[in-house]
This record gives C-alpha cells, sequence and structure tokens, in this order.
C-alpha cells in the first residue's frame, strides 16, 4: 500500500515513475550498500508507541482536534518526507528512511500530526472566516503558516525543551541562529500580510512566490511562529494558545500583549504594527 500510494501521489503531481524505474532503483548498488542501514533503522521505528505520539499532540490542539493518519517509512529515489492524502482515504505521513533516532522519528511524526490535527478543525475555522473581507480572508489563510511554528512547540511537548532536542549539536545551534533573525523576519512578514490586505499583492502564484523563503528549510514560518506560541503559552496558558490555532489573529494580539511586558522589562521584541491589527480585526 505505501508503494502504490507513492506512485499514486508522485502521478498526481505529473512525475514519471514506473515499476521498472524503481526496481532499477532497489538494484543499484547505492540502494543494495544502504540495506543494513535500513533494516536498523526501521527496526527502530518500530518500537515507537504511535497512540502516544497522537494523544501528546492532542493535548497541544484545541478541543474536539482529531488525528487519523498512517506513517509510511519509505526507502525512495527522493529523499523527500511529506504528508500525502489518497483520494477517498485518510492523510499518510510518507517519510524518507534513512539513519535517525527513534526520537528524531517520533518528533517528525509529532509534527506532522500537529497539522493534520489542526486540518481536522478546518470547517470551524472557516466558520471564524466567515463574512471577513476577501483581502483579510487571504491573509488569515496564509497566516496559518505559522502553524508551522506551533508544530514545533507542539512535538517539542514543552517551552522548557529545545525544538530540536532530539537533534545533534549542530541543528541546535543553526536553530539558534535562525532564532537571531526574529526581529528582522517578523516586520518582512508583516509587509506582506500588509500587501496583500492593501491589494497590491494578490493571487496565490505571487503571494506563494512571495512566502516562499519564509519556509525555505527552517524560515519566518517556523521561527516566528514557534517565538509567538512559546510567548503565548508562558504568559496566557494552553487554552489561550489553542485558540489562536483557530484563529490566528489572535495569536498576534497575544503575542503584542506578551512582547510589551516583556519589552517593558528590557526585552527588545518586534511587535506586530496595532494598524495591522485593526485591519485584520476589521476595525479600519
Amino acid at each position: 500500500v505505501p508503494y502504490q500510494w507513492l506512485k499514486e501521489r508522485e502521478a498526481s503531481m505529473g512525475r514519471s515513475f514506473t515499476d521498472e524505474d524503481f526496481q532499477k532503483f532497489l538494484l543499484s548498488p547505492e540502494a543494495l550498500a544502504r540495506q543494513q542501514e535500513w533494516e536498523q533503522t526501521l527496526a527502530e521505528m518500530k518500537q515507537a508507541n504511535m497512540p502516544a505520539i497522537g494523544a501528546g499532540v492532542l493535548e497541544w490542539l484545541p478541543e474536539g482536534a482529531t488525528i487519523h493518519a498512517r506513517v509510511f517509512p519509505e526507502i525512495k529515489p527522493k529523499h523527500n518526507s511529506f504528508v500525502w492524502t489518497m483520494p477517498g482515504n485518510g492523510p499518510a505521513i510518507f517519510l524518507y528512511l534513512e539513519r535517525q533516532s527513534k526520537a528524531k522519528f517520533e518528533n517528525t511524526v509529532a509534527h506532522e500530526c500537529h497539522h493534520i490535527g489542526l486540518r481536522s478543525l478546518e470547517q470551524r475555522q472557516e466558520a471564524i472566516q466567515a463574512g471577513l473581507p476577501e483581502n483579510v480572508q487571504t491573509a488569515m489563510h496564509w497566516m496559518s503558516a505559522f502553524g508551522e511554528g506551533e508544530a514545533m512547540l507542539a512535538a517539542a511537548g514543552s517551552v522548557d525543551r529545545h525544538p530540536h532536542w532530539e537533534d545533534d549539536a549542530l541543528a541546535r545551534a543553526r536553530w539558534d541562529s535562525d532564532m537571531m533573525h526574529f526581529n528582522a523576519d517578523l516586520p518582512a512578514v508583516q509587509q506582506m500580510l500588509t500587501e496583500i490586505l492593501d491589494g497590491t499583492l494578490k493571487g496565490d502564484e505571487a503571494i506563494g512566490k512571495r512566502a516562499a523563503p519564509f519556509w525555505g528549510d527552517q524560515g519566518a514560518w517556523y521561527t516566528v511562529g514557534y517565538e509567538m506560541a512559546v510567548l503565548v503559552e508562558k504568559a496566557y496558558g494552553r487554552q489561550a494558545l489553542n485558540e489562536c490555532l483557530l484563529d490566528p489573529r489572535k495569536l498576534l494580539t497575544l503575542y503584542n500583549k506578551a512582547a510589551l511586558e516583556a519589552n517593558a522589562k528590557g526585552a527588545t521584541l518586534a511587535i506586530w504594527s496595532p494598524d495591522l491589527l485593526l485591519r485584520l480585526n476589521g476595525k479600519r
């Protein structure tokens, strides 16, 4: 089934994927040389407590969220990992099989499960946006990308645990370095949202091109989203953070409140423009 779903996914994206090509890949010297690595890694993955991972993630989601997903560790030519839903079936987390610890595997699955659980609440999110101006709805749609940072926090399981706790020292240092760009990244995202509200930036293609660097390998959707989620969780608790997952405008508002309080005590955190918040809430 994982192989069949992978073929369907590649076909849906217009990519060539044949049994003959896959067999050639599996029989290549490079693939055969990695067989022991794959066997050992998969054996560790199988020791993971999957129901416990899901239960832990649900604690970081609003009440009523559900997680129904399959996890496919896959040996395949492309080294990417992703979530994809087979038409007529539930979502699956496709993970490229490479050497990694059981903890890293569990953290990755938890991260993706947070996305899947939040997606189960789409109807409630859409109800909140119903009746809002189109440009505000568009801005809120892109603001939902801060879910990458929120998923980082949920996967770590605590504001006191490094979001790359399961990774090596190099990965942790890189995250810490990226977080140093927070005060520059927040205004960059703000400028994009302002242009969406102004109507000078519109259309999925144009907005997607502008937003792409905020994903990157670990861009602003991750770092800014994570920092805001941490501050809101610390200052106002889990219930408040969960409400922000349904309405990202609340995340920006509560973050501003917490950041201003921190700045009054000596911090130097960038804040969202009050004008932007008013426009997102239809008050200007």
